[in-house]
């Protein structure tokens, strides 16, 4: 290739990236609409509570869920969730002192460690809504569930 024709040649390189990956989106929108909400898989959610002061590992939870939002919306709404929540805030009278800790939160069962598995208490239908992650709390909350209420969106 002629050295002087380089920048055309990667102008047009440039050009047909973007509108290869611009026609690729528009295909996967038109297949998700076609195939429908994907199936629901394990997720991986944990958090710090007051364990972390004396050094213990936080704690991990894994439910099924179709994307992170849904976990967190999910894991809100079990009984064994609330039950650890509340063991917590019970052992302070400034409330619960959970933290969530994002970094290890994820797609799939954790690779190591002990966990939570909460699936066997989901119920087998459960309907699957959106939550606000970044709203989850940083610090103590007065209410027993991983996302601040009023930030949820239910779309």
């Amino acid at each position: 290739m002629i050295e002087e024709r380089y920048p055309e040649y990667d102008d047009a390189r440039i050009s047909t990236a973007i509108e290869a990956s611009d026609h690729l989106d528009s295909v996967m929108s038109r297949l998700t609409e076609l195939v429908g909400p994907p199936a629901p898989q394990a997720f991986t959610l944990t958090f710090a509570g007051r364990e972390r002061h004396i050094g213990k590992a936080p704690t991990s939870f894994v439910v099924n869920a179709c994307d992170i939002n849904d976990a967190v919306f999910v894991l809100s709404r079990l009984p064994s969730w609330r039950e650890w929540y509340l063991a917590d805030a019970a052992e302070s009278d400034n409330g619960a002192d959970i933290i969530y800790l994002p970094e290890q939160s994820h797609p799939g069962l954790p690779t190591r460690g002990e966990f939570n598995d909460l699936r066997a208490e989901q119920r087998p239908a459960e309907p699957a809504h959106t939550s606000a992650l970044a709203t989850l709390p940083r610090s103590a909350s007065p209410v027993p569930a991983p996302a601040n209420p009023a930030a949820r969106t239910l779309h």
